[in-house]
């Protein structure tokens, strides 16, 4: 079988891709969102969607840029959206612990707290005045006295009857007291009980007449300072009218809405009210500030546009507000003063961004938001009184309607678990968007990603960027995507790139960054976090892992592997090894059977067993017994990229034709013996250069990949000089057989109609060994064929 090199072009991106341009300073074309026409498209109709429940879900990996492009967007958006009304919380005079809600058109908030703080200074002078004043002293004095003259009359009349009765009137704090008097004195309880019968109903028969006659004197009493204390207030009624009516009438006028004016008639009333309870006006002062001030919990002064609000640490009581307490002697004390609104009051009438893991991570936050979501209202509560979790009476406030549309920003592993697991979810968020990692690396593509580019280095105020240090950008793209057909959506990681080779192109006193910056960027980054990559080098070569990258081994095969450390991922050779052995028949993966590998290997190990059955079972049981290892992995083993080697290790066990050991092999098999393409392939291919790099380039030297794997191959400048120059290679392979021609220059052979390979030929040599297994098995032996003679 034809076997294919790839050849050094095919793996070299396309510089032609870059118009005709010198750098950055060149590009004029400005484009916001790069690739992201599915993800606008779906995001435009969930923002214009105005019906209960169309939130949206943006999703994505992370690392695309999904916050920045909805932050972006959505505040463009909302610049043709109308700014929403300003909300307070003032006293409520009816019920002080529930406060009351106003609404105001934005920008009106700010000015009526003000204009309020101003009012209560103005009002407390001049209250104080106006009670002070010869005018007000006079008057108020006249109805004392009036009242003291009736009230002394009604007293006098009440003596005088009584005293014609016989009993004497005594007025004390705590009511009137009466007494029984004969000869001017008051007569004693034992004194009394002298008395002749006569006398004794002379004085019960005018006690009951007493009692009536104080009766009536204090129900006239009370008439009386009922009166008078009317006539005081309407006194303080009018004389405040006319002394603050001023300040009041500007409020009233500036602000002529039905919620202010309603608030402002309440403290008019509210003020007679406590002045004319309250003996020192001076001791008003503190409760005007309090009671008659302005909370101001939504100030929409600043926007020109609806709110756009992203929420980085969405707790409960930055999402929903919080109801504070201050310390008095002892004794927490609240009012609506101290009521602290949340991002859902800021964002009220326009748009809130949440990371959506922030939220599931808090508690509470998401039931709460729910409920918020589908009231289309909100209450301020603190949590522990929300969830019944506090006793303590508090604060009520008036509920604020909600209109706000809620974006939701995370993965689609947490998009699917809320889908499949909580059923209000897909009620409220019925928007989902959409963000692709990756996109086609055409011409206008690359257009769109240097104008990102260009326009991020004139924001941030970076150095211009040279052609050949932009195709290193470009470079770095396709190789974030695993794919030279493809540039990767990673824009923050290409933004963390630039701003390093900004770093080192000012350490040089450059005006330009150029390929070289990016490059010592790339390599400066990689040397901060390869000291594990150099510990395994260091124990390849003291051979503590053992590799052989020349020579030949039956049963022996060098697989590659990726090792992930989060933030750097490389490639490693690993030694597959097999044997064969009469007894139990079939695979024996020891992986598996020392709980050492996943699910996905071991399906691929069934998958292998089957193409083998299939191929070499057709006239003999597959009598032989296999075991197959890993050799010197002692951590998980997941996936089914190294199916290719572990078949081509088990022929050559079977068929005791050794492997080559100077070429490292990757990739997937089906069934029929197709090679599928792998991950991670780069990763591998310079894994295997390194290695044997440390161990000596010997010319020929390579890695067998899948056909279909060869766009995925974005390698670094030393290995691709090296195939340049011959001293490294990589093979294509699209079935197992142009694989094992490779492994071993021996032809695999074609199996004809009746199930059998040519002589000479490895899979010839892998029936033949099967045949006598199976026949030792069975008990017997082969006779020797006689010699032909002529």
């Amino acid at each position: 079988m034809p076997l294919r090199k790839v050849k050094i072009e095919e793996l070299s991106i396309d510089g032609k891709m870059l118009e005709e341009i010198n750098s950055t300073e060149d590009i004029t074309y400005v484009q916001s969102f790069i690739g992201r026409e599915r993800a606008i498209k779906a995001l435009l109709f969930g923002l214009d969607m105005d019906r209960d429940g169309y939130n949206i879900f943006v999703v994505g990996p992370s690392g695309i840029g999904r916050k920045t492009f909805v932050k972006h967007f959505v505040n463009e958006y909302a610049q043709k959206k109308p700014v929403p009304p300003d909300v307070a919380y003032v006293m409520n005079f009816e019920d002080p612990m529930k406060a009351k809600v106003i609404f105001l058109p934005a920008g009106k908030g700010i000015d009526l707290k003000k204009d309020m703080e101003r009012l209560i200074d103005n009002l407390t002078e001049r209250i104080i005045k106006l009670f002070e004043g010869e005018d007000y002293k006079t008057r108020r004095k006249e109805i004392d006295e009036e009242f003291e003259r009736e009230q002394e009359r009604y007293t006098k009349e009440l003596i005088e009857k009584a005293s014609s009765l016989g009993f004497l009137i005594k007025l004390t704090s705590t009511g009137v007291n009466y007494y029984p008097v004969k000869e001017g004195k008051v007569i004693s309880d034992e004194e009394f009980e002298k008395l002749s019968a006569e006398e004794k109903q002379y004085y019960e028969e005018n006690e009951k007449k007493v009692v009536l006659l104080i009766d009536a004197a204090v129900e006239n009493v009370r008439k009386l300072e009922s009166v008078y204390k009317e006539r005081i207030r309407d006194l303080n009624r009018y004389a405040l009218l006319f002394a603050t009516e001023e300040f009041f009438s500007v409020i009233e006028n500036k602000y002529p809405y039905s919620d202010v004016k309603e608030y402002i008639h309440r403290i008019k009333e509210d003020i007679i009210e406590k002045v004319s309870s309250t003996k020192k006006i001076q001791d008003l002062e503190y409760y005007f500030k309090r009671a008659y001030s302005v909370n101001l919990i939504v100030d929409n002064s600043s926007l020109n546009a609806a709110p756009v609000v992203f929420e980085d640490t969405p707790t409960y009581h930055n999402l929903f507000g919080k109801i504070e307490y201050i310390e008095r002697e002892g004794m927490l004390y609240t009012d609506f003063t101290l009521i602290r609104p949340g991002v859902v009051h800021t964002a009220n009438g326009g748009y809130l961004i949440i990371d959506a893991r922030e939220l599931l991570i808090h508690p509470f936050v998401w039931d709460r938001l729910k409920k918020v979501m589908f009231a289309k209202q909100i209450e301020i509560e603190n949590v522990e009184s929300a969830y019944g979790y506090s006793v303590i009476a508090s604060l009520k406030t008036d509920p604020i309607p909600l209109k706000l549309k809620v974006i939701l920003v995370g993965t689609p592993e947490i998009y699917e678990i809320l889908y499949e697991y909580d059923p209000d979810f897909e009620k409220l968020f019925k928007v989902k968007v959409e963000l692709d990692w990756e996109i086609d690396a055409t011409v206008e593509n690359v257009k769109d990603l240097l104008s990102f580019v260009a326009d991020y280095v004139k924001e941030k105020e970076i150095m211009p960027i040279k052609r050949d240090a932009l195709e290193r950008i470009i470079w770095y793209s396709t190789r974030l995507s695993g794919d030279r057909t493809k540039l990767s959506m990673k824009l923050g990681s290409i933004i963390d790139l630039i701003e390093e080779a900004n770093f080192f192109a000012k350490k040089r006193d450059a005006k330009y960054i150029v390929a070289e910056d990016v490059v010592k960027a790339l390599r400066e980054r990689e040397e901060r976090i390869k000291l594990v990559v150099e510990k395994y080098d260091e124990m390849f070569k003291k051979e503590d892992l053992m590799i052989d990258v020349t020579g030949k081994v039956v049963g022996q095969v060098n697989g590659l592997t990726v090792v992930n450390f989060g933030d750097y991922e490389f490639g490693l050779p690993v030694r597959i090894t097999a044997k064969t052995y009469l007894g139990n028949t079939g695979i024996l993966d020891i992986q598996r059977e020392a709980d050492l590998s996943g699910q996905i290997h071991s399906k691929a190990v069934m998958i292998l067993t089957g193409y083998l059955g299939s191929k070499y079972a057709r006239k003999v049981p597959f009598s032989i017994g296999v075991s197959i290892s890993f050799e010197q992995v002692y951590g998980y083993v997941e996936g089914d990229s190294a199916s290719l080697a572990e078949v081509l290790a088990i022929i050559s066990a079977i068929s005791k034709i050794p492997l080559k050991q100077n070429i490292a092999v990757t990739g997937s098999i089906n069934q029929h013996g197709h090679i599928q393409p792998v991950g991670g392939v780069t990763e591998k291919v310079e894994g295997f250069y390194r290695i044997c790099k440390l161990k000596g380039l010997t010319g020929t030297q390579g890695v067998i990949i899948p056909k279909a794997n060869v766009r995925n191959l974005v390698l670094s400048d030393e290995v691709l000089e090296a195939i340049k120059e011959g001293k490294f290679h990589i093979w294509t392979v699209d079935e197992v057989d142009e694989a094992i021609e490779m492994m071993t220059d021996k032809p695999a052979g074609q199996m004809n109609k009746n199930y059998d390979y040519p002589r000479g030929s490895v899979n010839y040599y892998v029936v033949q060994a099967l045949k006598s297994s199976h026949d030792l098995s069975e008990g017997k032996t082969r006779a020797k064929r006689p010699k032909r003679t002529k």
